[in-house]
């Protein structure tokens, strides 16, 4: 497979293994499906489903392309997972860039008591959170727990965080505030991975 392939491939792993964690569908706060046949999952990727005669078409939450520009006016969280290749060395190493955007509705960034989830939820999760909470931060930390170092993330070599860069303010419009997470994954450049998958 190529490096090009890959590098998509990433970008699935990634969305795959941020929405099998709860403590990210939490602070993402889908709305619920309008069918029961309508997955979470599939609330958090969105789509349009043909379920008995009807037609239900949802935005979605998590991309792994940039959509937003001032096409959203939903009160919503959203997640934007991209990859480029930064550099392949002495032909043997390919050196990518893993972009993660968490952004959301400036309404929706602090958490108190009476949002969804609530400062006590989040402290039960484990994360800090002082007086309020701060979606956006409490998102890139469940990221980063997730991502940083893990050698259990099937079929990608090393993931770490940049050395320049690393998290940033990020903000597609006036109407959202967020950040961006950057790390470095290097792979061997032969088409296949650290597993050889």
């Amino acid at each position: 497979m190529s490096n090009l392939y890959y590098s998509s491939k990433y970008k699935n792993t990634i969305i795959d293994i941020l929405i099998q964690n709860n403590d990210f569908v939490k602070l993402i706060n889908p709305n619920m499906p309008p069918n029961k046949k309508i997955l979470q999952k599939e609330m958090l990727l969105g789509g349009i489903f043909h379920i008995d005669g009807k037609e239900y078409k949802e935005q979605g939450h998590i991309f792994d392309h940039n959509f937003i520009k001032n096409t959203t006016t939903s009160n919503k969280t959203f997640v934007i997972v991209e990859t480029d290749i930064d550099e392949i060395s002495q032909n043997a190493f390919v050196h990518f860039n893993l972009y993660i955007f968490i952004f959301t509705e400036k309404s929706l960034v602090r958490i108190t008591d009476n949002t969804i989830p609530s400062i006590n939820d989040i402290e039960k999760m484990g994360y800090h959170t002082g007086y309020y909470g701060n979606r956006i931060d409490i998102l890139c930390d469940i990221v980063d727990k997730t991502l940083n170092g893990n050698k259990k993330l099937k079929g990608i070599c090393s993931v770490h965080p940049a050395p320049r860069g690393f998290c940033r303010l990020y903000s597609p419009n006036d109407n959202y505030y967020g950040k961006c997470l950057n790390y470095k994954i290097t792979n061997y450049n032969d088409g296949g991975n650290c597993n050889g998958n």
